[in-house]
Protein backbone atom coordinates (compact mmCIF):
# COMPACT_ATOMS: atom_id res chain seq x y z
CA UNK A 1 0.00 0.00 0.00
CA UNK A 2 1.20 3.56 -0.71
CA UNK A 3 2.74 5.66 2.07
CA UNK A 4 0.87 8.41 3.91
CA UNK A 5 2.26 11.24 1.77
CA UNK A 6 1.21 9.53 -1.45
CA UNK A 7 -2.26 8.87 -0.05
CA UNK A 8 -2.58 12.51 1.00
CA UNK A 9 -1.60 13.67 -2.48
CA UNK A 10 -4.07 11.33 -4.17
CA UNK A 11 -6.81 12.36 -1.73
CA UNK A 12 -6.24 16.03 -2.60
CA UNK A 13 -6.37 15.11 -6.28
CA UNK A 14 -9.73 13.40 -5.81
CA UNK A 15 -11.12 16.35 -3.87
CA UNK A 16 -9.98 18.80 -6.53
CA UNK A 17 -11.61 16.52 -9.10
CA UNK A 18 -14.85 16.81 -7.15
CA UNK A 19 -14.62 20.61 -7.36
CA UNK A 20 -13.93 20.35 -11.09
CA UNK A 21 -17.09 18.27 -11.58
CA UNK A 22 -19.20 20.79 -9.65
CA UNK A 23 -17.79 23.90 -11.33
CA UNK A 24 -19.67 23.84 -14.70
CA UNK A 25 -23.07 23.73 -12.96
CA UNK A 26 -22.00 26.46 -10.52
CA UNK A 27 -20.86 28.75 -13.32
CA UNK A 28 -24.11 28.25 -15.20
CA UNK A 29 -26.06 29.07 -12.02
CA UNK A 30 -23.98 32.21 -11.45
CA UNK A 31 -24.67 33.39 -15.00
CA UNK A 32 -28.43 32.79 -14.85
CA UNK A 33 -28.90 34.26 -11.36
CA UNK A 34 -26.65 37.21 -12.20
CA UNK A 35 -28.63 37.99 -15.33
CA UNK A 36 -31.98 37.82 -13.50
CA UNK A 37 -30.70 39.94 -10.61
CA UNK A 38 -29.33 42.61 -12.93
CA UNK A 39 -32.58 42.80 -14.88
CA UNK A 40 -34.52 43.15 -11.62
CA UNK A 41 -32.21 45.80 -10.16
CA UNK A 42 -32.15 47.86 -13.36
CA UNK A 43 -35.94 47.68 -13.57
CA UNK A 44 -36.36 48.76 -9.92
CA UNK A 45 -33.71 51.50 -9.83
CA UNK A 46 -33.45 52.59 -13.45
CA UNK A 47 -29.66 52.52 -13.03
CA UNK A 48 -28.33 51.01 -16.28
CA UNK A 49 -24.79 51.12 -14.93
CA UNK A 50 -25.72 47.94 -13.01
CA UNK A 51 -25.18 46.07 -16.28
CA UNK A 52 -21.51 46.76 -15.58
CA UNK A 53 -21.84 44.63 -12.45
CA UNK A 54 -23.09 41.80 -14.68
CA UNK A 55 -20.03 42.30 -16.88
CA UNK A 56 -17.82 41.84 -13.81
CA UNK A 57 -19.70 38.63 -13.00
CA UNK A 58 -19.18 37.38 -16.55
CA UNK A 59 -15.45 38.12 -16.28
CA UNK A 60 -15.26 36.16 -13.01
CA UNK A 61 -17.12 33.28 -14.62
CA UNK A 62 -14.78 33.38 -17.63
CA UNK A 63 -11.71 33.22 -15.37
CA UNK A 64 -13.06 30.16 -13.57
CA UNK A 65 -14.02 28.55 -16.88
CA UNK A 66 -10.47 29.12 -18.13
CA UNK A 67 -9.11 27.54 -14.95
CA UNK A 68 -11.44 24.58 -15.47
CA UNK A 69 -10.20 24.06 -19.03
CA UNK A 70 -6.61 24.15 -17.78
CA UNK A 71 -7.09 21.77 -14.84
CA UNK A 72 -9.41 19.11 -16.24
CA UNK A 73 -7.03 17.47 -18.77
CA UNK A 74 -4.03 17.71 -16.42
CA UNK A 75 -5.58 16.60 -13.15
CA UNK A 76 -4.72 12.89 -13.39
CA UNK A 77 -1.00 13.52 -13.91
CA UNK A 78 -0.41 16.59 -11.69
CA UNK A 79 2.57 16.44 -9.35
CA UNK A 80 2.43 17.92 -5.85
CA UNK A 81 3.55 21.42 -6.92
CA UNK A 82 1.14 21.68 -9.84
CA UNK A 83 -1.70 20.39 -7.69
CA UNK A 84 -0.93 22.99 -5.02
CA UNK A 85 -0.89 25.68 -7.70
CA UNK A 86 -4.28 24.57 -9.04
CA UNK A 87 -5.76 24.57 -5.52
CA UNK A 88 -4.50 28.09 -4.81
CA UNK A 89 -5.82 29.36 -8.13
CA UNK A 90 -9.21 27.84 -7.37
CA UNK A 91 -9.37 29.57 -3.99
CA UNK A 92 -8.39 32.94 -5.49
CA UNK A 93 -10.99 32.63 -8.26
CA UNK A 94 -13.67 31.61 -5.78
CA UNK A 95 -12.76 34.70 -3.77
CA UNK A 96 -13.14 36.88 -6.88
CA UNK A 97 -16.62 35.42 -7.45
CA UNK A 98 -17.46 36.12 -3.83
CA UNK A 99 -16.29 39.74 -4.11
CA UNK A 100 -18.38 40.19 -7.25
CA UNK A 101 -21.50 39.03 -5.42
CA UNK A 102 -20.59 40.95 -2.27
CA UNK A 103 -20.27 44.19 -4.25
CA UNK A 104 -24.06 44.14 -4.65
CA UNK A 105 -24.23 45.52 -1.13
CA UNK A 106 -22.40 48.69 -2.21
CA UNK A 107 -24.53 49.11 -5.34
CA UNK A 108 -28.13 48.40 -4.28
CA UNK A 109 -28.28 47.68 -0.54
CA UNK A 110 -28.81 51.18 0.89
CA UNK A 111 -31.57 50.86 3.49
CA UNK A 112 -33.95 52.95 1.37
CA UNK A 113 -35.97 50.38 -0.58
CA UNK A 114 -37.14 47.53 1.64
CA UNK A 115 -38.28 45.13 -1.15
CA UNK A 116 -35.01 45.72 -3.00
CA UNK A 117 -32.97 45.17 0.16
CA UNK A 118 -34.93 42.03 0.97
CA UNK A 119 -34.29 40.67 -2.53
CA UNK A 120 -30.59 41.45 -2.17
CA UNK A 121 -30.47 39.68 1.20
CA UNK A 122 -32.26 36.61 -0.16
CA UNK A 123 -29.92 36.48 -3.16
CA UNK A 124 -26.73 36.66 -1.11
CA UNK A 125 -27.97 34.15 1.47
CA UNK A 126 -29.04 31.76 -1.30
CA UNK A 127 -25.72 32.05 -3.15
CA UNK A 128 -23.75 31.21 0.00
CA UNK A 129 -25.99 28.37 1.17
CA UNK A 130 -25.97 26.74 -2.24
CA UNK A 131 -22.16 26.83 -2.45
CA UNK A 132 -21.29 25.11 0.82
CA UNK A 133 -21.38 21.56 -0.56
CA UNK A 134 -19.67 22.16 -3.94
CA UNK A 135 -16.88 24.22 -2.38
CA UNK A 136 -16.26 21.98 0.66
CA UNK A 137 -13.83 19.82 -1.30
CA UNK A 138 -11.16 22.52 -0.76
CA UNK A 139 -10.81 23.46 2.89
CA UNK A 140 -10.23 27.20 2.32
CA UNK A 141 -12.48 27.72 -0.70
CA UNK A 142 -15.84 28.12 1.00
CA UNK A 143 -14.58 30.27 3.92
CA UNK A 144 -13.04 32.70 1.40
CA UNK A 145 -16.23 32.69 -0.64
CA UNK A 146 -18.66 33.21 2.25
CA UNK A 147 -16.56 35.91 3.93
CA UNK A 148 -16.20 37.96 0.74
CA UNK A 149 -19.97 37.84 0.19
CA UNK A 150 -21.45 38.21 3.66
CA UNK A 151 -18.97 40.35 5.60
CA UNK A 152 -19.77 43.42 3.41
CA UNK A 153 -23.48 42.75 4.00
CA UNK A 154 -23.09 42.46 7.78
CA UNK A 155 -20.94 45.61 7.89
CA UNK A 156 -23.43 47.59 5.79
CA UNK A 157 -26.35 46.43 7.94
CA UNK A 158 -24.60 47.54 11.11
CA UNK A 159 -23.65 50.84 9.46
CA UNK A 160 -27.29 51.55 8.48
CA UNK A 161 -28.09 50.96 12.13
CA UNK A 162 -31.87 50.72 12.25
CA UNK A 163 -33.37 47.91 14.33
CA UNK A 164 -34.51 45.77 11.42
CA UNK A 165 -31.15 46.04 9.64
CA UNK A 166 -29.22 45.36 12.85
CA UNK A 167 -31.33 42.24 13.40
CA UNK A 168 -30.83 41.21 9.80
CA UNK A 169 -27.07 41.75 9.98
CA UNK A 170 -26.71 39.76 13.19
CA UNK A 171 -28.91 36.97 11.82
CA UNK A 172 -26.81 36.73 8.66
CA UNK A 173 -23.65 36.73 10.81
CA UNK A 174 -24.97 33.77 12.80
CA UNK A 175 -25.97 32.07 9.54
CA UNK A 176 -22.43 32.60 8.22
CA UNK A 177 -20.89 30.98 11.32
CA UNK A 178 -23.21 27.98 10.99
CA UNK A 179 -22.25 27.57 7.33
CA UNK A 180 -18.55 27.73 8.20
CA UNK A 181 -19.01 25.00 10.82
CA UNK A 182 -20.98 22.88 8.36
CA UNK A 183 -18.27 23.40 5.73
CA UNK A 184 -15.61 22.20 8.15
CA UNK A 185 -17.53 19.02 8.97
CA UNK A 186 -18.32 18.37 5.30
CA UNK A 187 -14.70 18.82 4.22
CA UNK A 188 -13.50 16.45 6.94
CA UNK A 189 -16.08 13.83 5.92
CA UNK A 190 -15.09 14.10 2.26
CA UNK A 191 -11.41 13.82 3.10
CA UNK A 192 -11.93 10.73 5.26
CA UNK A 193 -14.22 9.09 2.71
CA UNK A 194 -11.73 9.50 -0.13
CA UNK A 195 -8.81 8.49 2.06
CA UNK A 196 -10.57 5.31 3.18
CA UNK A 197 -11.48 4.55 -0.42
CA UNK A 198 -7.83 4.81 -1.45
CA UNK A 199 -6.67 2.68 1.48
CA UNK A 200 -9.26 0.05 0.62
CA UNK A 201 -8.19 0.01 -3.03
CA UNK A 202 -4.57 -0.34 -1.94
CA UNK A 203 -5.37 -3.26 0.35
CA UNK A 204 -7.40 -4.98 -2.36
CA UNK A 205 -4.52 -4.58 -4.82
CA UNK A 206 -2.07 -6.03 -2.29
CA UNK A 207 -4.39 -8.93 -1.56
CA UNK A 208 -4.77 -9.69 -5.25
CA UNK A 209 -1.01 -9.58 -5.72
CA UNK A 210 -0.47 -11.91 -2.75
CA UNK A 211 -3.18 -14.25 -3.99
CA UNK A 212 -1.62 -14.36 -7.44
CA UNK A 213 1.83 -15.03 -5.98
CA UNK A 214 0.44 -17.81 -3.81
CA UNK A 215 -1.41 -19.34 -6.72
CA UNK A 216 1.67 -19.22 -8.95
CA UNK A 217 3.74 -20.81 -6.18
CA UNK A 218 1.21 -23.60 -5.70
CA UNK A 219 1.03 -24.12 -9.44
CA UNK A 220 4.82 -24.43 -9.60
CA UNK A 221 4.93 -26.85 -6.67
CA UNK A 222 2.11 -28.93 -8.13
CA UNK A 223 3.89 -29.11 -11.47
CA UNK A 224 7.14 -30.17 -9.82
CA UNK A 225 5.36 -32.90 -7.84
CA UNK A 226 4.07 -34.53 -10.98
CA UNK A 227 7.51 -35.86 -11.94
CA UNK A 228 8.15 -37.92 -8.77
CA UNK A 229 4.55 -39.17 -8.85
CA UNK A 230 5.02 -40.30 -12.45
CA UNK A 231 8.26 -42.00 -11.44
CA UNK A 232 6.45 -43.78 -8.61
CA UNK A 233 3.85 -44.90 -11.14
CA UNK A 234 6.59 -46.48 -13.23
CA UNK A 235 8.00 -48.23 -10.16
CA UNK A 236 4.50 -49.50 -9.31
CA UNK A 237 4.06 -50.85 -12.84
CA UNK A 238 7.38 -52.68 -12.43
CA UNK A 239 6.13 -54.04 -9.07
CA UNK A 240 3.04 -55.40 -10.87
CA UNK A 241 5.30 -57.10 -13.39
CA UNK A 242 7.39 -58.73 -10.64
CA UNK A 243 4.24 -59.80 -8.78
CA UNK A 244 3.01 -61.68 -11.84
CA UNK A 245 6.30 -63.59 -11.98
CA UNK A 246 6.23 -64.68 -8.33
CA UNK A 247 4.50 -67.81 -7.04
CA UNK A 248 1.62 -67.49 -4.63
CA UNK A 249 1.25 -66.47 -1.85
CA UNK A 250 4.15 -64.02 -2.36
CA UNK A 251 2.84 -62.99 -5.78
CA UNK A 252 -0.64 -62.38 -4.42
CA UNK A 253 0.74 -60.23 -1.59
CA UNK A 254 2.81 -58.21 -4.07
CA UNK A 255 -0.17 -57.74 -6.38
CA UNK A 256 -2.33 -56.53 -3.46
CA UNK A 257 0.41 -54.12 -2.43
CA UNK A 258 0.79 -52.86 -6.01
CA UNK A 259 -2.99 -52.38 -6.38
CA UNK A 260 -3.20 -50.33 -3.17
CA UNK A 261 -0.15 -48.31 -4.17
CA UNK A 262 -1.70 -47.69 -7.56
CA UNK A 263 -4.92 -46.40 -5.96
CA UNK A 264 -2.92 -44.11 -3.68
CA UNK A 265 -0.87 -42.78 -6.61
CA UNK A 266 -4.01 -42.21 -8.66
CA UNK A 267 -5.54 -40.25 -5.78
CA UNK A 268 -2.37 -38.16 -5.33
CA UNK A 269 -2.13 -37.51 -9.06
CA UNK A 270 -5.79 -36.47 -9.19
CA UNK A 271 -5.36 -34.07 -6.25
CA UNK A 272 -2.22 -32.57 -7.77
CA UNK A 273 -4.12 -32.02 -11.01
CA UNK A 274 -6.95 -30.31 -9.14
CA UNK A 275 -4.54 -28.18 -7.12
CA UNK A 276 -2.70 -27.16 -10.27
CA UNK A 277 -5.93 -26.23 -12.05
CA UNK A 278 -7.27 -24.34 -9.01
CA UNK A 279 -4.01 -22.40 -8.71
CA UNK A 280 -4.08 -21.48 -12.40
CA UNK A 281 -7.67 -20.27 -12.06
CA UNK A 282 -6.88 -18.13 -9.01
CA UNK A 283 -3.81 -16.70 -10.75
CA UNK A 284 -5.96 -15.65 -13.71
CA UNK A 285 -4.04 -17.81 -16.17
CA UNK A 286 -7.04 -19.71 -17.53
CA UNK A 287 -9.04 -18.35 -20.47
CA UNK A 288 -12.27 -20.11 -21.44
CA UNK A 289 -12.86 -21.21 -25.02
CA UNK A 290 -16.62 -21.30 -25.45
CA UNK A 291 -18.32 -23.36 -28.13
CA UNK A 292 -21.37 -25.52 -28.68
CA UNK A 293 -21.24 -28.72 -26.57
CA UNK A 294 -23.53 -31.75 -26.67
CA UNK A 295 -24.46 -32.75 -23.12
CA UNK A 296 -24.85 -36.39 -24.16
CA UNK A 297 -21.11 -36.56 -24.86
CA UNK A 298 -20.29 -35.09 -21.44
CA UNK A 299 -22.64 -37.52 -19.72
CA UNK A 300 -21.07 -40.50 -21.47
CA UNK A 301 -17.54 -39.45 -20.49
CA UNK A 302 -18.52 -38.96 -16.85
CA UNK A 303 -20.40 -42.29 -16.81
CA UNK A 304 -17.27 -44.09 -17.99
CA UNK A 305 -15.21 -42.51 -15.19
CA UNK A 306 -17.62 -43.13 -12.32
CA UNK A 307 -19.33 -46.40 -13.27
CA UNK A 308 -16.74 -48.70 -11.67
CA UNK A 309 -16.71 -46.95 -8.29
CA UNK A 310 -20.51 -46.77 -8.24
CA UNK A 311 -20.71 -50.49 -9.03
CA UNK A 312 -18.21 -51.38 -6.31
CA UNK A 313 -20.32 -49.45 -3.78
CA UNK A 314 -23.55 -51.02 -5.01
CA UNK A 315 -25.00 -47.70 -6.18
CA UNK A 316 -27.33 -47.08 -9.12
CA UNK A 317 -25.69 -44.54 -11.42
CA UNK A 318 -28.24 -43.24 -13.93
CA UNK A 319 -27.88 -40.58 -16.62
CA UNK A 320 -31.13 -39.36 -18.18
CA UNK A 321 -30.81 -39.15 -21.95
CA UNK A 322 -30.67 -35.64 -23.37
CA UNK A 323 -30.18 -34.00 -26.74
CA UNK A 324 -29.38 -30.60 -25.19
CA UNK A 325 -26.62 -28.44 -26.63
CA UNK A 326 -25.07 -25.69 -24.48
CA UNK A 327 -22.42 -23.02 -24.85
CA UNK A 328 -19.42 -23.45 -22.56
CA UNK A 329 -15.79 -24.49 -22.36
CA UNK A 330 -15.53 -28.21 -23.11
CA UNK A 331 -12.69 -29.01 -20.72
CA UNK A 332 -13.94 -26.94 -17.78
CA UNK A 333 -17.56 -28.07 -18.11
CA UNK A 334 -16.41 -31.71 -18.20
CA UNK A 335 -14.36 -31.04 -15.06
CA UNK A 336 -17.38 -29.47 -13.33
CA UNK A 337 -19.61 -32.43 -14.14
CA UNK A 338 -16.94 -34.98 -13.19
CA UNK A 339 -16.39 -33.34 -9.81
CA UNK A 340 -20.10 -33.04 -9.02
CA UNK A 341 -20.86 -36.64 -9.98
CA UNK A 342 -17.63 -37.88 -8.36
CA UNK A 343 -18.56 -36.21 -5.08
CA UNK A 344 -22.08 -37.63 -5.22
CA UNK A 345 -20.76 -41.18 -5.75
CA UNK A 346 -18.03 -40.77 -3.13
CA UNK A 347 -20.34 -39.63 -0.32
CA UNK A 348 -23.35 -41.83 -1.10
CA UNK A 349 -23.28 -45.19 0.64
CA UNK A 350 -26.62 -46.58 -0.53
CA UNK A 351 -29.25 -45.78 -3.11
CA UNK A 352 -27.93 -44.07 -6.18
CA UNK A 353 -26.99 -40.99 -8.15
CA UNK A 354 -29.19 -39.47 -10.86
CA UNK A 355 -27.93 -36.99 -13.46
CA UNK A 356 -30.20 -35.13 -15.86
CA UNK A 357 -30.75 -31.86 -17.70
CA UNK A 358 -33.81 -29.60 -17.51
CA UNK A 359 -34.77 -26.82 -19.92
CA UNK A 360 -35.07 -23.41 -18.18
CA UNK A 361 -36.19 -20.87 -20.78
CA UNK A 362 -33.09 -19.96 -22.77
CA UNK A 363 -30.89 -22.06 -20.49
CA UNK A 364 -30.32 -25.70 -19.52
CA UNK A 365 -29.75 -26.80 -15.93
CA UNK A 366 -27.64 -29.90 -15.28
CA UNK A 367 -28.82 -31.52 -12.05
CA UNK A 368 -26.98 -34.13 -9.98
CA UNK A 369 -29.14 -35.89 -7.36
CA UNK A 370 -27.81 -38.27 -4.72
CA UNK A 371 -29.27 -40.23 -1.81
CA UNK A 372 -26.38 -39.41 0.50
CA UNK A 373 -26.53 -38.20 4.10
CA UNK A 374 -27.41 -34.61 3.15
CA UNK A 375 -25.70 -31.38 4.15
CA UNK A 376 -26.69 -29.14 7.09
CA UNK A 377 -28.02 -25.82 5.84
CA UNK A 378 -25.46 -23.78 7.78
CA UNK A 379 -22.62 -25.63 6.05
CA UNK A 380 -23.80 -25.13 2.47
CA UNK A 381 -22.16 -21.66 2.07
CA UNK A 382 -18.79 -23.22 3.06
CA UNK A 383 -18.96 -26.15 0.65
CA UNK A 384 -17.04 -24.38 -2.11
CA UNK A 385 -14.11 -23.31 0.09
CA UNK A 386 -10.88 -25.13 -0.71
CA UNK A 387 -9.87 -27.97 1.67
CA UNK A 388 -13.27 -28.00 3.38
CA UNK A 389 -14.69 -31.46 4.08
CA UNK A 390 -17.81 -32.21 6.13
CA UNK A 391 -18.26 -35.94 5.61
CA UNK A 392 -15.90 -38.65 6.82
CA UNK A 393 -17.88 -41.67 5.66
CA UNK A 394 -15.86 -42.24 2.49
CA UNK A 395 -13.38 -45.08 2.42
CA UNK A 396 -9.67 -44.42 2.73
CA UNK A 397 -9.10 -45.21 -0.92
CA UNK A 398 -11.87 -42.82 -1.86
CA UNK A 399 -11.23 -39.87 0.39
CA UNK A 400 -11.18 -36.39 -1.13
CA UNK A 401 -9.29 -33.31 0.00
CA UNK A 402 -11.92 -30.60 -0.41
CA UNK A 403 -10.66 -29.33 -3.77
CA UNK A 404 -13.37 -30.64 -6.10
CA UNK A 405 -16.15 -28.22 -5.21
CA UNK A 406 -13.72 -25.31 -4.90
CA UNK A 407 -12.61 -26.05 -8.45
CA UNK A 408 -16.25 -26.28 -9.55
CA UNK A 409 -17.01 -22.85 -8.09
CA UNK A 410 -13.97 -21.13 -9.65
CA UNK A 411 -14.61 -22.65 -13.07
CA UNK A 412 -18.32 -21.80 -12.95
CA UNK A 413 -17.54 -18.19 -11.97
CA UNK A 414 -15.09 -17.85 -14.84
CA UNK A 415 -17.63 -19.24 -17.29
CA UNK A 416 -20.53 -17.24 -15.86
CA UNK A 417 -22.48 -20.39 -14.92
CA UNK A 418 -24.67 -20.42 -11.81
CA UNK A 419 -24.17 -23.24 -9.30
CA UNK A 420 -26.88 -24.09 -6.76
CA UNK A 421 -27.17 -26.59 -3.91
CA UNK A 422 -30.27 -28.04 -2.26
CA UNK A 423 -30.05 -30.65 0.48
CA UNK A 424 -32.11 -32.44 3.14
CA UNK A 425 -30.52 -34.27 6.03
CA UNK A 426 -31.03 -38.02 5.65
CA UNK A 427 -32.57 -37.61 2.18
CA UNK A 428 -29.74 -36.48 -0.08
CA UNK A 429 -28.56 -33.48 -2.07
CA UNK A 430 -28.97 -31.86 -5.46
CA UNK A 431 -26.22 -29.84 -7.15
CA UNK A 432 -27.08 -27.94 -10.32
CA UNK A 433 -25.27 -25.87 -12.94
CA UNK A 434 -27.19 -23.45 -15.17
CA UNK A 435 -25.81 -23.15 -18.72
CA UNK A 436 -26.76 -20.99 -21.71
CA UNK A 437 -28.61 -22.88 -24.39
CA UNK A 438 -26.96 -23.03 -27.80
CA UNK A 439 -29.12 -21.62 -30.56
CA UNK A 440 -28.33 -22.40 -34.18
CA UNK A 441 -27.43 -19.47 -36.44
Amino acid sequence: MADSASLDLETRRLLLGLLVRHTPVNLLAYLIVGLLCTAYFVNETGDVTLWGWLAVQVCAIALRARWLLWVRPRLARMDANTLRRAERQAIVLVGISGLAWGSLVLLVFKGENTPLDFFTTATLVGMTGGAVTPLSSLRAAFPVYVLTILIPYVAKSLWIGTAVYLAGGLTVLAYMLVLLAYNRVTHRALWQAYRLQLEKEGLVAEQQALSRSRSLFLAGVSHDLRQPVQAMGMFNAYLHKIARQQPDPLGESLRSLADKTGLALASVNSQIGRLLELSRLEAGEVRPHRRAIRLANLFESTRNQQAQLASEKGLRLRFVATDGVVVSDQKMLQSILDNLVGNAVRYTSRGGVLIGARRRGDAIEIQVYDTGPGIPEERIPMLFEAYRRFDDTASDADVGHGLGLALVQRQAELLGHEVKVCSRIGKGSMFSVRLPLHTAG
